[in-house]
């Protein structure tokens, strides 16, 4: 009687099989991702990829065994280019086929591993077999990433006497699953700022001698690898099928998932910790006066190219953090979720000085080397994601808000007004601006520029450099011939009428002198 009874409790458990082979599955793939980082880690490819390949092949048969069909099948015998292919990276040298087996042997280990455990809706010769392996790239190694962090915490807990429901627990649970993308954020700040670098780096010397620039990129490599292959072979363990009726429902199920708020808080409390220290930081030498003291041993040049685009990424997960906690937490009362809806505007507001930074970055890089498209187009975005953080912080105060609905709205009228904002006559503007100031100017840039920059750039027939005078006149010259060539109406533009009447005032011609290059805007 006893033994039906916990047949029945097992069979509502959402994983009966989570606490043995779950926590096996785990430890196995956290040694294979400590496996990959000694083969693959800034090493070139060689005996380690045959190498990993048995591993892996280890693990996976091991953990699915009670799933593995065992009549000799094509899936079985797929085995054999799978490891042929993988030791060719021993035997050759090829740099044609180190590429192609690079993507033929993952296609080929998921079609191997499919098969042989019977998860193929299609026959393998099959068009639509195609299906499963789109399945198995796409939706397998990511299906399972949350439940390693669920196992790990569960096991902690369980040790120190914690229940599934307590408060430890979910603060337990809070703190596992920040430690991924903490390490990253870390990285990305430590990266873009040298003092907050500096700070960071004494850190792990308080308790050992770690290189933490190295620690870090390889502990993430490790938990990649671990989680991916953890998802991957529960996804093969899982005795689910892969129709599109069971897939949409796993997605449907998947969105009804939420996170306790006490987890949520716990999360938000380690990272805010993070930013407020980095926004003080900032503040202390890079927002002082507005001055744009520089830290020491730093050009220019050096400096905003070095924290820039560690910073847009840093913004972006910020993005994606706050996101999936506005509509993925549970709401356990109004003081929790006053706590919550703080930390968030926390998060936002330490976002947005980070972004505000990233823009002063930019502009110091832009009074160095000048104005390009790129650049211009890149202070626009920032300012795009300055607008939907102060929407993101309506939406946490007030629930009612569409936030969706908004963020399409904002960037569709970003992109009308990007388009008669007229980045060419901004571009030429600026550039002729710093000219004046500085007496640099990439004159074949400008060359590069529509008709709209030409009322522009006549400006420059006066300059003081006979050569830059020179060098315009010779592109102003050229355009004026290309301009008079077509006069039919249906290709009637205004910016080229514009431009045709401005340069029939000036008496142009060309000077092969002025043919040498002059200074470039493309990056030092």
């Amino acid at each position: 009687m006893d033994d039906v009874l916990t047949k029945r409790i097992d069979a509502r458990r959402p994983f009966p099989i989570l606490k043995t082979k779950g926590s096996l599955l785990l430890l196995c793939t956290v040694l294979l991702g400590i496996l990959a980082n000694v083969l693959f880690y800034d090493q070139s490819l060689g005996v380690s990829y045959p190498v990993f390949v048995i591993a892996f092949y280890a693990l996976f048969l091991w953990n699915v065994r009670s799933q593995l069909q065992t009549k000799v099948t094509f899936g079985w015998l797929l085995l054999i280019p799978v490891f042929l292919l993988s030791f060719t990276y021993l035997f050759f040298s090829n740099l044609i086929f180190y590429a192609l087996n690079f993507i033929a042997i993952p296609v080929l280990i998921v079609m191997q591993t499919t098969l042989v455990t019977g998860r193929a809706g299609e026959k393998w010769y099959s068009i639509r077999f195609l299906i499963d392996l789109l399945y198995g790239f796409l939706y397998r190694p990511f299906a399972y990433i949350a439940l390693p962090f669920m196992i790990a915490a569960k096991a902690i807990g369980s040790r120190i006497g914690a229940k599934k429901d307590s408060a430890f627990f979910k603060i337990l649970l809070g703190m596992v699953i920040t430690i991924p993308p903490l390490i990253l954020i870390v990285s990305l700040l430590a990266s873009a700022d040298e003092i907050f670098g500096q700070l960071v780096d004494k850190l792990p010397s308080l308790l050992l001698n770690i290189d933490f620039y190295t620690f870090i990129p390889r502990t993430l490599f490790t938990g990649i690898i671990a989680i991916l292959t953890f998802s991957y072979i529960w996804s093969l363990i899982r005795p689910d099928t892969v129709s599109s009726d069971w897939v949409r429902k796993s997605f449907r199920e998947a969105g009804t998932v939420r996170l306790d708020a006490v987890s949520t808080i716990t999360i938000l409390c380690i990272i805010n910790t993070i930013y407020v220290l980095f926004t003080l930081i900032q503040f202390s030498y890079l927002f002082g006066g507005f001055s744009f003291a520089l830290p020491v041993h730093f050009t220019y040049a050096e400096y905003a190219r070095r924290g820039f685009f560690e910073l847009v990424v840093v913004t972006l997960i910020n993005f994606s953090i706050l996101l999936c906690l506005i509509y993925w937490t549970k709401k356990n009362g109004k003081v929790t979720h006053t706590a919550i809806r703080f930390l968030e505007s926390l998060l936002v507001l330490c976002t947005l000085v980070m972004l505000l930074s990233a823009f002063t970055r930019m502009y110091l890089y832009e009074q160095m080397y000048g104005y390009t498209y790129l650049r211009v187009l890149t202070h626009a975005f920032m300012i795009f994601l300055f607008v939907l953080f102060l929407l993101t912080l309506c939406r946490i105060w007030r629930e009612k808000v569409r936030l969706i609905k908004l963020y399409l709205l904002t960037a569709l009228a970003a992109f009308v007004m990007i388009n008669y904002v007229n980045i060419d006559v901004l571009i030429t503007k600026y550039n002729i601006d710093r000219y004046e100031r500085t007496g640099k100017i990439d004159v074949d840039y400008l060359a590069t520029l529509s008709d709209d920059a030409i009322p522009e750039m006549v400006g420059l027939l006066r300059a003081k450099d006979d050569a830059v005078a020179g060098k315009i006149e010779n592109v102003l010259f050229e355009r004026k011939q290309e301009l008079e060539g077509d006069g039919s109406w249906q290709s009637f533009n205004l910016s080229q009428y514009r431009s045709e009447k401005v340069l029939a005032q000036y008496d142009l011609h060309y000077d092969k002198k002025y043919d040498s290059a002059s200074e470039s805007l493309e990056e030092p």
